[in-house]
């Protein structure tokens, strides 16, 4: 049946795969099976899963290493259960730290595994109707306000990034020009919009820009310009609108803008460049006429999908 719950074991071990395999199957799980890391890579990107069950004792890549693709490449959306002969602390927190879902000693406890593979799916299909509610409306909006005192704490795009990837449909080389383009509207409105840093000082090595900017933090009208973020997704014709507003000076955007028409991205230099990739890498790229507000507008649409 299309619904059953459809599972990667991974293990090195030959027998302890097709023993799992055997008892997930009767258990009434879809399984699938690799025997490192890397060939696990490769199917979790060709294939949707409900939960991964990996050994952490592999040669090549290792179950923790693993885990850390997996939590780059795909966020929290996917589960991961670890398998260990030995739980050892340094093991135990970094695990966690790098966002397993549970853990199993071997010899493996079946009755144990099961009900955390229960829970765990549960949720996932928790969060799964959620992202179903989403993909019904016709349109989505999102707006976030942070003050520049408490901005340079978070990573909005990574925000950004949980979203589209739990609650809409987007090819993973969409996702990543639109966290691109984020990263860049975002960096703008806070280096640029919000603490008015020079060419002089954007060019300071990390530990004497930061000098700079907790400085700049101390003028009273700096600390309290807001940063806002915000998305639009629109279901009917498979667009995302994005906008960075910052309550800076602004800036004259129109050269910026002219000279990179038609120009290619690694031929410009300075600040121009971030403007370059978000009008390459946008369907739209549009100021307010102060330059505090910048919008790109981009298609979601897989290359299979008609929005006409």
């Amino acid at each position: 049946m299309a619904d059953r719950p459809k599972v990667l074991v991974v293990d090195d071990s030959i027998a302890i795969v097709n023993s799992l395999q055997a008892i997930l199957g009767i258990s009434g799980y879809r399984v699938d099976t690799a025997y490192s890391g890397s060939d696990a890579l490769r199917k979790i990107h060709q294939n949707e899963y409900d939960l991964v069950i990996c050994d952490i004792e592999m040669p090549g890549l290792s179950g923790l290493e693993f885990l850390n693709r997996v939590r780059e490449e795909f966020d929290r959306n996917l589960d991961v259960i670890l398998m260990t002969g030995y739980l050892e602390h340094d093991y135990f927190i970094e695990a966690i730290r790098l966002g397993a879902s549970d853990f199993i000693r071997k010899p493996i406890d079946t009755k144990q595994m099961i009900n955390s593979m229960r829970e765990l799916i549960f949720r996932k299909r928790s969060r799964d109707d959620k992202a179903e509610f989403y993909a019904h409306l016709d349109k989505a909006s999102f707006c976030f306000e942070m003050p520049a005192k408490d901005f340079s704490k978070f990573t909005i795009s990574k925000v950004f990034s949980s979203y589209m990837r739990n609650y809409f449909k987007v090819s993973p080389k969409v996702l990543n020009e639109l966290l691109i383009c984020v990263d860049e509207m975002v960096y703008n409105a806070y280096i640029h919009g919000t603490l008015g840093l020079s060419v002089e000082e954007r060019a300071l090595s990390h530990e004497d820009l930061q000098e700079v900017i907790q400085e700049k933090m101390k003028d009273p009208v700096v600390g309290i310009r807001k940063v806002n973020f915000g998305f639009d997704v629109n279901n009917q014709t498979q667009t995302i609108e994005i906008f960075v507003e910052d309550e800076g000076e602004g800036f004259d955007y129109s050269p910026w803008v002219e000279s990179i028409k038609g120009e290619q991205i690694f031929d410009i230099e300075g600040h121009g460049r971030g403007i370059a990739m978000l009008f390459h890498l946008s369907d739209e790229l549009r100021f307010s006429a102060t330059g505090n507000t910048v919008r790109i507008k981009k298609s979601i649409a897989s290359p299979e999908t008609d929005v006409s």
